[in-house]
């Protein structure tokens, strides 16, 4: 069953969550809260001390609603998925074992142009000098097959280093920035596995990445052109100090923020099914046309 649902809901500091009727029943003391099952696309849940009823989590599972449990650090440590999947998934599961190298191959090349591409209009947004954004752009025209020049890797320095400082890196834990980018991209990457499933797919069998211990590398692989939504937003409203709670409610959010995908502009909650959809059409067809991916180029953000 494919949720309709767009409601993303954020728990913290509540009792328990339950189920009554069809609906999410949040409960705080004497105050409650409803919230019908069809609405929601995802629950967020970062109340450590929070109680969930078991008869509630088998509906949401049913209805294919995404559930993450965050750790300490607020950061998605457990996703709840269904036992049972998508009405033709045994299908689904043998076409996927059948994509062709090359054309896997094909398809990863499109998807880190993309990624580049869009990275050079955040900076294009942000007005950083014309000769960076232009690299950025010859850097994606370069890439080859299966990115073996890794122009994915060289696109990355020059991106973040316009934006921080020579000390800069991904992995640095003292730039609050990158905890903002890991908490984005974690719900993003959350999404992506959730749809992943729902369509069918094995999630652990990616296109590019190849995890071991990775149960989503599908969806690892289909993130990549989505990041650079997440990094505009860090690097138009950077963090002050620290995740704050509401800072935390506009990342999460920005699954509502919308972008140019097969033309139309869709919120990232859509534009990830068409992008999947499209997957599945390429991989079926052989046709390289089928495959949409994000465009940033009219990116619109939430506002609540």
């Amino acid at each position: 069953m494919e949720p309709l649902g767009w409601r993303i809901i954020h728990i913290s500091n509540v009792d328990q969550l339950s189920l009554q009727l069809d609906n999410l029943k949040v409960k705080k003391a004497d105050d409650e809260v409803r919230v019908p099952l069809r609405d929601i696309f995802a629950i967020v849940i970062e109340d450590l001390t929070c109680k969930l009823t078991s008869r509630l989590m088998i509906e949401l599972s049913k209805n294919n609603i995404l559930v993450l449990l965050c750790n300490q650090k607020y950061l998605p440590e457990c996703i709840v998925q269904p036992v049972s999947g998508h009405a033709l998934q045994y299908r689904q599961m043998v076409k996927q074992l059948n994509w062709g190298t090359d054309l896997k191959a094909d398809l990863w090349k499109k998807i880190i142009q993309k990624k580049i591409l869009n990275q050079a209009e955040v900076m294009k947004r942000n007005d950083i000098e014309k000769n960076r954004v232009f690299k950025l752009k010859e850097l994606a025209t370069n890439v080859e097959t299966e990115d073996k020049s890794n122009m994915e890797g060289q696109a990355a320095r020059i991106y973040f280093n316009s934006f921080f400082d020579e000390n800069y890196t991904r992995s640095n834990p003292n730039y609050i920035e990158n905890a903002a980018l890991d908490y984005g991209y974690a719900i993003v990457h959350s999404a992506i596995a959730r749809t992943v499933v729902a369509k069918g797919l094995i999630s652990g069998l990616g296109i590019f990445h190849k995890g071991e211990r990775n149960p989503h590398n599908l969806a690892s692989d289909i993130i990549e052109p989505f990041r650079p939504i997440i990094d505009y937003f860090v690097v138009k409203q950077p963090p002050e100090g620290y995740l704050s709670k509401d800072y935390r409610i506009q990342l999460i959010n920005l699954l509502h923020a919308k972008v140019v995908i097969n033309s139309k502009l869709q919120t990232l909650i859509r534009s990830i099914e068409i992008c999947i959809d499209s997957f599945l059409e390429y991989f079926e067809t052989g046709k390289s046309e089928k495959i949409q991916l994000p465009s940033l180029d009219k990116i619109v953000l939430y506002e609540s």
